[in-house]
């Protein structure tokens, strides 16, 4: 079938904005992690962790990573000839993620004074956890289906502007407030939640645009239509949902189960040292969302051979690049640490070791989702994630008591490699006794 976009040209166009805008945001995330660790301090960048950990916690048990389903859903997407049922998955799935953020958001309002007892937070816990909620509710509705759609439709870079738009507010609004006022928590929150409701709302005007041709016939959307053709993608939903929930080991679960077990500063530099080392995954985790549509169709066409080069190229210039940026990393926390964060983070360089391991080991793996995916076993990666995460809460529950802020330096990468290991082998196996099969017959 031939589509309106040359497939393989898209999937370059993805490679390259992708690696162009997890670049620039990389650069702006760390000038941004600089100006919020200078101004509130070990102590209140461990609230501010703290806060938007449970908030994004909640939003992970019903995340139903749209972007994934998309992708598989409008893989061979046709802007030029949109037919009525495209239309009618479209209002499907903005519905299906517009809810699955929703219930969460309640739930954070509902559950926020027992919230801020439970990480040991000042009066004011409780409020800066509501307008956390709704503000990211507000700022992220859609944004997976959007995201999804350009990356189908090679336009990966409008959400690379977006993105770094984003990140570009929020540095400046962090400047003003710092030159002409205070940053406080609150007003941390705030700027995030207002600069990524500006960005949503950008990326869903060019999204539109590109999908000016598409009918939506509102009027004859019917339930129990949407229930049948639910049916279709039931499978992945599901997958994505318990792997969404399982993931919140990887993501912020970890401080807010550290949030009773250490005080806000040692909070705030694991947290600090978690993001550094999250900025140098910046530059792996590109190819696993530029991958998703271009393993989906070498599946598809049966072109198995395509897909291990693919990921046998993928991963050795994975490894090399995180290996590369690892050390830079650390060699410039080592040297500049001080001076770029403050002396309340001057333990971090020592910390940051045990966080590498798991990114630089982890790189290679990456494909691992987008293969369970390609292949219709998205539960694999539900498994690994399941897998990681058990031996990371375990060893959360234990390794801080030990050994402080470096025991959950530990935990964290041994949640993070345990969980990409898994699914990178289980969905391997599979695709070679598909190749097997495949010349068999």
């Amino acid at each position: 079938m031939t589509t309106g976009i040359s497939q393989k040209g898209a999937f370059r166009r993805n490679v390259k904005w992708q690696l162009v805008g997890s670049a620039s945001q990389a650069v702006l995330s760390g000038l941004l992690l600089l100006l919020m660790g200078r101004e509130l301090g070990t102590s209140g960048f461990g609230v501010f962790s703290i806060v938007m950990g449970y908030v994004y916690v909640a939003n992970l048990l019903f995340e139903p990573r749209m972007q994934d389903v998309a992708a598989r859903q409008f893989w061979n997407f046709n802007p030029k000839s949109i037919d009525r049922k495209q239309s009618q998955y479209f209002i499907d799935l903005f519905g299906m993620e517009a809810l699955g953020k929703l219930l969460p958001c309640a739930g954070l309002i509902l559950l926020a004074p027992y919230l801020a007892d439970f990480g040991k937070l000042a009066p004011d816990g409780a409020a800066l956890i509501t307008v956390a909620a709704i503000g990211v509710y507000v700022s992220k509705v859609g944004n997976g289906l959007s995201v999804g759609l350009l990356r189908v439709l090679g336009r990966s870079d409008f959400n690379a502007y977006c993105a770094t738009g984003e990140l570009l507010l929020r540095v400046l609004l962090t400047l003003a407030l710092i030159k002409f006022y205070t940053l406080s928590v609150l007003a941390g929150i705030l700027v995030l939640c207002f600069s990524g409701f500006l960005s949503n709302l950008l990326q869903w005007m060019l999204t539109m645009k590109q999908l000016k041709n598409m009918h939506f016939a509102l009027g004859e959307w019917r339930f129990s239509s949407a229930r049948e053709r639910f049916r279709e993608n039931r499978r992945l939903l599901y997958a994505n949902l318990g792997l969404s929930a399982s993931d919140l080991m990887n993501k912020d679960l970890d401080v807010a189960l550290l949030s009773p077990l250490l005080p806000s500063d040692q909070i705030g530099i694991y947290k600090m040292a978690k993001n550094i080392a999250l900025l140098t995954w910046r530059a792996v985790d590109p190819f696993c969302l530029a991958l998703m549509p271009e393993v989906n169709r070498l599946v598809s066409l049966g072109d198995l051979n395509g897909v291990k080069r693919l990921l046998a190229k993928s991963a050795l210039g994975l490894l090399g690049l995180a290996a590369g940026l690892g050390l830079m990393s650390y060699f410039a926390l080592s040297f500049f640490g001080d001076s770029l964060l403050g002396r309340d983070f001057s333990n971090i360089s020592k910390l940051m070791p045990w966080m590498l391991i798991g990114i630089v080991s982890s790189a290679p793996l990456v494909w691992g989702h987008a293969l369970a995916v390609a292949l219709n076993r998205a539960e694999f990666a539900l498994m690994g994630s399941l897998f990681g995460s058990a031996v990371g809460l375990f060893a959360f529950l234990t390794l801080p008591s030990l050994y402080g802020m470096y025991g959950a330096g530990m935990a964290w990468t041994l949640t993070f490699l345990l969980n990409f290991s898994f699914t990178a082998g289980v969905s391997h196996y599979v695709l070679r006794k598909r190749a097997r099969f495949s010349i068999v017959r």
